[in-house]
């Protein structure tokens, strides 16, 4: 369990942000470094919220289908909040590829229907190639305009925070990669003076005084092991 008590007028200014993405529900995106599995599956609008995550990373392509309506953006608008990774090929990271048995030439494999930013298999006057990287190569681009982080590696936590002072509680998955600064920003969507608050653990030495964390480390390295999976391995709830 974390807890939040109010710091003191003026103990902590947190500096602005520049090119901040806020998502509808206050969250500064930018700032996270790591999602869940299913917060990409809650942004399942085919037409005003598609993210997608592939080979460990998590886009954002609803400025891709509010840019390039057609045909071409649709296998990924059917995509929305699911990880596409079997598109691409680990390796090179692009478009997967096959050999067409008839001319002997590699091809893309889009079984899901040709897509933007993929050449067609026949030469065509109508491929525009002025877009630079393709949409699934944002993430090396020195300002991306679709890639929001990575998808987490680790176990999903599931986290308790209480306000000592209303007594609310909430529980929150949180990545086991994310930081209490960024744990911090996600809560925000339940209290919005979050970062107004000094967050603390629990002792486990069977003292009464609860422990500082240390906000720009992760819950394990504040001392806060995940026991999930000795939870489960016991078949106890985790909750």
């Amino acid at each position: 369990s974390l807890c939040r008590t109010r710091r003191g007028e003026g103990d902590w200014e947190r500096e602005g942000r520049q090119d901040r993405m806020v998502a509808e529900d206050g969250v500064d995106v930018r700032t996270r470094t790591h999602f869940t599995p299913s917060e990409v599956a809650a942004h399942n609008s085919s037409q005003d919220d598609c993210w997608v995550s592939f080979l460990g990373r998590v886009y954002d392509l609803t400025p891709l289908l509010i840019e390039h309506a057609g045909d071409l953006v649709q296998p990924i608008a059917d995509a929305a909040g699911k990880d596409i990774s079997h598109w691409f090929d680990k390796e090179t990271g692009d478009v997967k590829r096959w050999e067409n048995t008839e001319t002997g030439l590699p091809e893309y494999y889009t079984p899901m229907g040709n897509f933007l930013h993929v050449p067609p298999s026949d030469p065509s006057d109508n491929f525009q190639t002025d877009f630079g990287l393709p949409w699934w190569m944002d993430h090396l681009e020195r300002e991306p305009k679709y890639w929001l982080g990575m998808l987490s590696q680790k176990r999903v936590r599931r986290v308790r925070i209480v306000n000592m002072l209303t007594k609310d509680e909430h529980t929150i998955e949180v990545c086991a990669e994310d930081t209490v600064d960024q744990i911090c920003e996600k809560y925000l969507v339940y209290n919005s003076h979050a970062q107004s608050y000094t967050w603390k653990r629990l002792p486990t030495d069977g003292t009464k005084d609860m422990i500082v964390l240390d906000t720009t480390k992760t819950l394990e390295d504040n001392g806060l092991v995940d026991e999930g999976d000795e939870f489960e391995d016991l078949g106890i709830d985790e909750d």
